[in-house]
């Protein structure tokens, strides 16, 4: 595989996470990417695999599916994505359809991409009931962790090892890290395509003002929040306790570490828990933060009535125009396990392909080829996420986007967000029940013991 040196690589990284400066509509799946690209990744020509990059994707998807897609047998490819109804990739996913389908007449496409946002989420379902019918899409763009497992276990789906090293040109223009992303029991059971991150962002205009020191340290986050909670009209920490997400991954990974963290309900976390009843106890969070939706703090913190907000990469774009957004990694807590360079990262979803498509023709691969390339990728990425492929820049940059490319940049280690392997019930429920311990309704390891319970509870009726 190709090796960069770091500028190359921090070049990578941001264009990865450029994101366009009109708004943006909220990703499917629960841990969104939604963040935009300010501009058209830049080509070099510095090899023949640059060379294959620069090409237009008409030309690329010809190419690979032949010297004359005209005279090729008719076929059709059903696919299943979550590039539907208000999901910020969609209309970018309706264009590069349409433009294969063109390059290519033989070729029909049957889109049958479905919504995944909270409670209208169809493609788990769906691709669920395929399984059970032995009817699997040629190929889907859907999700990894346990998410994946059914589609592994079901055998009806590729693994991209062998079909990887036999193109192996267009295997390194992957990202190493993505492609253990897509891994399911040591096989790549997917391709990783477009990723998120989560840190902590914050507005240093308002630390200048009141002579804060910036966030980079625990006692700085706590000591800006008792600050500002009484001696400005400032909210210290514009996130929702009824939605905790970012929130919890962050302080949580910062407290104990990539391997406690991944050890579910265990007793460390009690300490990440008091992290944010600390939080709320310094005054850091808005007035009804228990009820407040996600939509409402992040427009708080976007109009500049707040100082800093954990969340994640697919909001950048709503707040990049300002030149005094910054982005980092939630400092590690002296008395903790946290690792330092551990980020909450993920490559949430990856491509799929059905064995029977792949041994019916070349046609499903030769497309999956065309939408794994950085030509195509890449006005993925100018709507939001960052790739999971080579992707370089010459553009400038938004500051608060060098921040988190220079944030991902020295990361060592990535650990996706909590609720991707954790039991969906249990994790809503330990989520949602985190305001109690602020409050002091409940300790945090009285909450912790019921999530256990209600875990083995769970998989005793399985």
């Amino acid at each position: 595989m190709k090796r960069s040196n770091p500028q190359k690589v921090l070049a990578v990284l941001m264009a990865c996470i450029m994101v366009l400066s009109a708004g943006c509509g909220n990703s499917g799946a629960d841990k969104s990417t939604d963040s935009a690209a300010d501009t058209q990744e830049s080509k070099s020509s510095d090899s023949a695999a640059d060379t294959q990059e620069g090409q237009t994707a008409d030309s690329s998807a010809e190419t690979q599916a032949g010297d004359d897609p005209a005279d090729a047998p008719e076929e059709s490819i059903r696919v299943i994505t979550y590039f539907a109804g208000s999901d910020t990739w969609a209309p970018t996913w309706k264009e590069v359809i349409a433009e294969y389908m063109e390059a290519h007449p033989n070729i029909t496409i049957i889109d049958e991409s479905v919504p995944t946002a909270g409670t209208s989420d169809v493609i788990r379902p769906k691709m669920n009931a395929d399984i059970t019918a032995n009817t699997p899409a040629d190929c889907a763009l859907y999700f990894n962790g346990t998410d994946a497992e059914p589609l592994y276990k079901s055998g009806l789906y590729v693994t991209w090892d062998e079909i990887l090293d036999e193109d192996p040109q267009w295997r390194d223009q992957f990202l190493t890290a993505a492609l253990e992303a897509g891994k399911t029991n040591g096989e790549i059971s997917n391709l990783p395509y477009i990723g998120s991150f989560e840190g902590l962002i914050y507005n240093k205009a308002i630390f200048d003002e009141y002579q804060l020191e910036y966030p980079t340290s625990w006692e700085n986050i706590i000591k800006a929040c008792q600050v500002l909670s009484t001696e400005s009209d400032y909210i210290p920490l514009s996130n929702s306790l009824l939605r905790v997400t970012a929130l919890f991954d962050c302080i949580l990974l910062a407290q104990v570490g990539p391997e406690k963290r991944n050890e579910y309900m265990d007793s460390s976390w009690a300490a990440g828990l008091d992290r944010i009843k600390e939080l709320y106890e310094a005054g850091a969070f808005p007035k009804d933060a228990a009820t407040l939706a996600l939509a409402d703090v992040r427009a708080m913190f976007a109009e500049g009535k707040a100082a800093m907000m954990f969340d994640g990469s697919w909001v950048l774009n709503s707040v990049e125009d300002n030149p005094d957004m910054r982005m980092i990694s939630c400092p590690v807590f002296e008395d903790g396990t946290g690792e330092e360079g551990a980020v909450i990262a993920d490559y949430a979803s990856g491509w799929f392909m059905s064995k029977a498509a792949y041994e019916r023709s070349s046609a499903t691969l030769d497309f999956i080829k065309f939408m794994c390339s950085p030509e195509t990728l890449s006005r993925f990425i100018e709507v939001g996420g960052y790739a999971a492929m080579q992707i370089e820049t010459t553009e400038n940059t938004k500051p608060v986007n060098v921040s988190a490319a220079e944030m991902m940049a020295a990361a060592t280690r990535m650990v996706s967000p909590i609720n991707q392997n954790m039991n969906r019930e249990v994790y809503n429920s330990l989520s949602g029940n985190i305001v109690l311990v602020c409050e002091d309704e409940m300790t945090s390891e009285e909450l912790l013991q019921e999530s256990r319970d209600m875990l083995d509870s769970i998989e005793a009726m399985e």
